[in-house]
């Protein structure tokens, strides 16, 4: 494994999770003290934001001098689903940071990493000491905001067009999965009057066999995929 490459920072100063992380309620901080330094390594958990999604944790290594060689090796697994491993070194005091790949079907859900820390010297006395960390951190799906932009009478037929993004404007994680367009009866219950598949820039077209009325209320569901939630549309009136 490649040296990680480092920032150093005065000793005995651990950066707080805050700074790492725009949201910090989704990392985890565990910490482990030698005599000849300590560690701190702090996960970020988030949503998907594509089928395959680095998540990435970070390293402070304090009271350590430059003989100093450290390691963290992370195992991260869900319950049920994957398993994933990184592992990094350096030497001396410092920040480091790495990421772990997790892939939609490793699974959306709350993750466990064991990681162990290894500090040693390369010279004088050469001690050496190893400890564990237990960190806890969640992955979720992306979530989705679906959106009809328009719906048009054609050759007898109405066509719906949308699209169906991420929370990061994206479809990335949306593209390929399904809408179905549901159409209000008179009498206020809903049938479904088509379904196709998002197109790779996260729109949809879908054919109702029939021509919608003005003041017709339509929905579109989207159904969600292995990276990205569930959602629909609110109401979308046919104008004349």
């Amino acid at each position: 494994m490649k040296r990680a490459s480092s920032i150093l920072l005065p000793l005995a100063l651990v950066v707080p999770a805050s700074v790492w992380s725009a949201t910090p309620a989704l990392a985890d901080t565990g910490s482990a003290s030698t005599p000849i330094g300590s560690m701190a390594v702090t996960i970020d958990g988030g949503e998907f934001t594509e089928e395959c999604t680095e998540f990435p944790y970070q390293i402070v290594v304090t009271d350590a001098a430059s003989d100093v060689q450290w390691s963290a090796e992370v195992s991260a697994t869900r319950r049920g689903g994957g398993r994933v491993n990184g592992m990094e070194t350096g030497y001396g005091s410092g920040t480091f940071t790495a990421a772990l790949q997790i892939c939609s079907g490793d699974g959306a859900g709350r993750w466990s990493a064991r990681v162990a820390v290894h500090l040693a010297e390369t010279s004088g006395s050469t001690r050496a000491y190893d400890r564990s960390l237990r960190l806890g951190f969640p992955i979720s799906k992306a979530t989705t905001t679906t959106t009809i932009t328009g719906a048009a009478i054609r050759g007898g037929k109405t066509v719906v067009t949308g699209t169906v993004l991420d929370s990061s404007g994206g479809a990335a994680t949306s593209k390929f999965g399904y809408v179905t367009i549901k159409v209000e009866r008179p009498d206020g219950s809903w049938q479904r009057g088509g379904r196709k598949q998002v197109d790779a820039a996260g729109a949809f077209t879908v054919t109702v066999n029939r021509v919608l009325s003005s003041g017709t209320k339509l929905q579109a569901v989207f159904q969600g995929t292995e990276e990205a939630k569930a959602s629909a549309t609110a109401d979308y009136t046919i104008s004349p």
